[in-house]
Parts: structure tokens; C-alpha cells; sequence
């Protein structure tokens, strides 16, 4: 952090107010003394640093650039959810292995100097006093469930605690909440589920960025942004939905064999294997291109490559372009049934791209679904049947500009309240689905139900 620095509140001096995530007004002091905490990324030699400045402004009487700045960006102190006590545990969780792995870099450097300006400091156990806060930093890809099904269980032993998790973690973390919460939660009649505050570094993002698709500043970073949300956000309820799959289904990810006859630096990579049931999620379940891409890229075939593996796959898949054979059924409510579910099939059992989804964007310009708003709750179906590569592009691109690929020739869009796809191929490489970053190879004539979840699970800060 930078040192702290003292001037006049010439508009010269001020920060930008894009980069200013807070003000607070100096308690003690003869004169009207504000602190603006702002925030600076830079990029160098392809790595990236965080930096919180910290700079005193003393007010005038005429001041009027500094006063724009307060009504915008003033706060008391420490929200209600970020003060622990009897009745509140607060957690920050720093998810290493989230996207290019700075989350523990923005953490030391801007998140914990920010807390300790608000009055609150980390501390190692569990914390019981006010002014403190419980640091969790992963140590493996099961820390945030293992986490998330503790807070579980203490919430069936505890009534009346309520928590606020703060997630430096993309994605990634989201789910793995959500799954070991929901695992563990099912006789916990708590009004208050745990509240989770995102501050987004995965590489995606798709919650954060559909939830502040809307923000007044669109200028300012996502982590601004995010800080911000924390420290002045409203706690809303997280939609979810749940994918149940067919006996023998498989979750298939990879990891480090411990096979020391390849380098460091491309360490082996072995599939690993493990049946499942169900999942909970809150961003996307696929089938189709979207599934494929998101496997293939991370296999060890392609892992290899680096960053470039993702357009690698997508050029190989494009040239194949396969067509998908599966039976897709969608349920919506109906008034004629008395609200109940009326199925109907789609009119196609070929298909390119089956996409449902509770959020707009998957990045942040990749709009997918433009009729969905920030925690309406709807599931919405993208599909189309088999195109070639030039037409899969056009479409995607289209998606990038606005979610212009709406209304193209062949796309379908619809709200849902299920669906349901069973796959008819033989061949195992074309039965994998995506569940929000998750693989599940599903057996051939095996039926995936995808259906909006009535229970929230989470609360989340908007």
C-alpha cells in the first residue's frame, strides 16, 4: 500500500474517481480531513500488480471537486455484514489457484490494508469479538467445499449466527460454496443463509459480471467495483438451479500424476474420475459446443499449450463441427395446468449448442442471454441444431456484440423452468456436460434434468 500523503484538495491532486473505492472522514482532527482509498492495477512484463492508495485531503469551504467526491464515495465505516460479534461470523476466503493466481498478491496488498483502515484484522481462529475476521487460504481444490459444508454444520449447532464469506475467487468459488453448503443443509430451516461478497479473479467471471452489468460506473475495474459492492452492496438471495444426472455419470477432471519423467514446468496430468449425482449450480449448464470446448481444452492433450489451447480447440471443433445427437425437452409452467409443467420436445435431434442459463453474461462481453436481469431467477434456454464452422463463428461473434445473436436464423431462446437432455452417443468424447466449469460424462442413453432450485442456498451482495 502506498504511504499515506497529505495535501490540499486541489482537483489535481484528487484520485480519478473510476479508481476511488471509498472515503472516510478523519475522527479527532480540527478540520474537515478526508481519507480517499483508491485502487491501481499495472501490468508489466505480463504480470500483473495491485497497489491501494491512501491519501488525506483537508476540505475547504469552497471545495467543491472534494465534495462531489464525498457525496459519491463516503462511508461510516464497516458495514453491518463485515462486523463480526455474537450474532455474525465474518470469513475471507483467498482462493490461490483462481484464475492467474493473484488473489492472495491482491489480498496482502490492497484487501487486508482496506479491512485494517475500517477497524478489522484478521485473525487465525474463528472470530468471536467484533473488529475480526476469520482468513481461510485454500490449500487444495476441496478447501471451499470442505469450508462451505463446516459452515453447515456449525449453522445446525449455532442458530442465530448468521455469515458473510468474501470470495477472492472467480466462478469457482461461487460453486464450490454452493455445493458444500447445499450438501450439508438440507434440515436448516435459517432464514439467513450465508452471504457471500465476490471480489472477481477467476478468469471469467459470469456472476460478478451479470450482477454488475448495470453498475453507474462502467469505467471502473471489476475489482473497484467489487471492493465497492462490499463495503456498500444490499444482500439479495443467489438463484440456483440443480443437475441431476443418470446412474454411472462420472465428474472428470486432472491432475498431477506424480510421474517425474516429464519437467516441471509440463508436470503429467492424469484423469481423474468420480461418479456423482447431482450438482448445484448458478451459471450455465451445456451441452454441446460450450461442454466440448470447456473439456477439451483441459485435457492434457492441449493443457500444454497454455492460454493458447482454448482457441486450439475451438478451431478444431469448428472444423469438425459435430452434430450432437441427443433428445432436449423443455418444461414451462403453464396457466392451462394450473401452474404445473407442460414438456414439449424440441423439433430436432441434432443439435450444435444446447446452453441454459440463470445470468446474461459468461464473460464480460460475451452476452449470451440478454433478456436475463441481475437475480430475476429464470433459467433460459440458447440452442441451435448442426452448422458449420462459419456459422457457429457468426453466432458466437454476434453473442460478443451486444447478444445480437438473438433473432439470428436458427437460434432458439426461451425461458424454462427444466430441461431435460438424453444423449443417444456412443462414443464417450461426445457425452460430456458442462455445469458451471464442472465435466460430467454422462452413459450413453442417459437422461441430464436441469431444473430451478425454489430454496436459496446463498445470499449474495449486490
Amino acid at each position: 500500500m502506498a504511504a499515506d500523503n497529505t495535501t490540499g484538495a486541489d482537483i489535481a491532486q484528487l484520485p480519478s474517481p473510476e479508481q476511488i473505492i471509498c472515503i472516510l472522514k478523519k475522527e479527532g482532527v480540527a478540520k474537515d480531513t478526508y481519507e480517499i482509498f483508491s485502487f491501481e492495477q499495472k501490468e508489466q512484463d505480463g504480470k500483473s500488480s495491485f497497489t491501494l492508495h491512501r491519501s488525506s485531503h483537508v476540505k475547504g469551504e469552497d471545495d467543491k471537486a472534494l465534495q462531489t467526491l464525498i457525496d459519491d464515495f463516503q462511508v461510516a465505516g464497516a458495514p453491518a455484514h463485515l462486523q463480526s460479534g455474537p450474532q455474525r461470523r465474518v470469513h475471507v476466503v483467498v482462493s490461490v489457484r483462481s484464475g492467474t493466481g493473484l488473489s492472495a498478491q491482491f489480498y496482502e496488498n490492497v484487501l487486508a490494508p482496506l479491512l485494517e483502515a475500517l477497524g478489522l484484522s484478521a485473525s487465525g481462529e474463528d472470530p468471536g469479538q467484533k473488529a475480526s475476521y476469520h482468513l481461510l487460504v485454500t490449500q487444495d481444490a476441496e478447501s471451499v467445499k470442505n469450508f462451505a459444508k463446516d459452515l453447515a454444520v456449525r449453522d445446525r449447532a449455532e442458530t442465530g449466527v448468521e455469515h458473510t464469506v468474501v470470495l477472492l475467487s472467480g466462478d469457482g468459488g461461487v460453486i464450490d460454496m454452493l455445493n458444500g453448503y447445499a450438501s450439508e443443509s438440507a434440515d436448516i430451516t435459517s432464514s439467513s443463509p450465508p452471504l457471500i461478497a465476490i471480489l472477481p479473479l477467476g478468469t471469467g467471471n459470469a456472476l460478478f459480471n451479470s450482477l454488475h452489468k448495470k453498475a453507474t460506473t462502467p469505467a471502473s475495474s471489476d475489482l473497484v467495483q467489487g471492493l465497492r459492492t462490499l463495503l456498500r452492496g444490499t444482500a439479495a438471495p443467489l438463484p440456483s438451479f440443480k443437475a441431476v444426472f443418470p446412474t454411472g455419470s462420472r465428474t472428470i477432471t486432472y491432475s498431477e500424476t506424480g510421474d517425474n519423467s516429464t519437467t516441471a514446468s509440463t508436470p503429467s496430468l492424469g484423469e481423474q474420475a468420480e461418479y456423482i449425482t447431482h450438482l448445484y449450480g448458478v451459471v450455465v449448464a451445456s451441452y454441446g459446443f460450450h461442454s466440448q470446448l470447456v473439456w477439451e481444452s483441459d485435457t492434457p492433450e492441449y493443457r500444454k499449450h497454455g492460454a493458447k489451447r482454448f482457441q486450439m480447440v475451438a478451431e478444431e471443433l469448428l472444423k469438425e463441427s459435430h452434430a450432437y445427437r441427443a433428445t432436449v425437452e423443455i418444461a414451462q409452467s403453464s396457466p392451462a395446468t394450473g401452474g404445473g409443467k407442460m414438456m414439449k420436445k424440441l423439433d430436432r435431434d441434432l443439435h450444435a449448442y444446447i446452453l441454459a442459463t440463470t445470468v446474461s453474461n459468461l464473460e464480460k462481453t460475451f452476452c449470451i442471454s440478454p433478456a436475463s436481469q441481475p437475480l430475476d431467477g429464470q433459467l433460459r434456454l440458447v440452442h441451435f441444431g448442426p452448422a458449420d464452422g462459419k456459422k457457429t463463428m457468426d453466432i458466437m461473434m454476434a453473442a460478443y456484440d451486444g447478444g445480437k445473436h438473438i433473432g439470428m436464423d436458427g437460434v432458439g431462446y426461451e425461458e424454462m423452468d427444466e430441461i431435460r437432455i438424453t444423449t443417444h452417443e456412443e462414443d464417450a468424447r461426445w457425452r460430456k456436460v458442462c455445469i458451471d466449469g464442472t465435466i460430467v460424462e454422462i452413459p450413453a442413453g442417459g437422461c441430464m434434468v436441469v431444473e430451478k432450485e425454489a430454496r436459496r442456498h446463498l445470499g449474495v451482495l449486490v
